[in-house]
């Protein structure tokens, strides 16, 4: 084998050798390359405000209204704004219609008249007549202790709670610690305010 035909053969070794060198580096040879991923598709969602007027804002006295534009939201508030209404009076009532003394007479039911249903102050009336107060001091308190929701009934505009009651009660001298239990009615007048329609009270515990 001539010189020339050596030098020919390892040039051509040479480019064979730098040929490859270069595939691997620069990742050419078919088969090699990782699939693109798949972009993912963009979800839109509404806005959570769509669709009711700017600046509008959800009460009691707009339930109607708002479950007509947006039926899902108005049912979520309402029914937490409109229980916590609800059960604000059905705290004060109890504590308040609780709370007397012989001092005071029936004027518990003259500060609560435009708390109750017009059937339920006819009724305290009726009683008030029928139950003169009695001699000597007496008095008793109530504050809350714990409270329940029994029923609660928006599209009846109706609710109903359970509560227990810490009272003391002070007669001749006497003092007398006890729990009581309650149970109060709730109705919703066509201003959409609420007002009490039923008290009574229940067992001691």
């Amino acid at each position: 084998m001539s010189p020339r035909t050596k030098i020919s053969i390892i040039i051509a070794s040479a480019l064979v050798l730098f040929g490859i060198l270069i595939s691997v580096l620069f990742d050419v040879f078919p088969g090699r390359e990782e699939p693109l991923a798949p972009e993912e598709e963009r979800v839109a969602l509404p806005d959570r405000g769509e669709g009711l007027p700017e600046g509008a804002v959800f009460d009691a006295a707009n339930a109607d209204e708002f479950a007509a534009m947006y039926p899902s939201a108005a049912a979520a508030a309402s029914v937490g704004t409109l229980e916590r209404e609800a059960e604000s009076l059905a705290v004060f009532f109890l504590e308040r219609f609780g709370t007397y003394s012989s001092d005071s007479g029936n004027a518990r039911f003259t500060d609560l008249a435009g708390f109750m249903t017009a059937p339920l102050v006819q009724e305290l009336e009726s009683y008030a007549v029928q139950n003169p107060v009695r001699e000597g001091f007496y008095s008793i308190t109530a504050e809350l202790g714990s409270i329940e929701t029994e029923e609660f009934a928006p599209e009846r505009r109706a609710a109903r709670f359970r509560a227990v009651l810490n009272r003391t009660e002070v007669s001749g001298g006497a003092i007398e610690t006890y729990q009581q239990e309650a149970v109060i009615d709730l109705s919703q007048s066509g201003s959409s305010e609420w007002l009490v329609s039923g008290v009574a009270w229940g067992e001691r515990i």
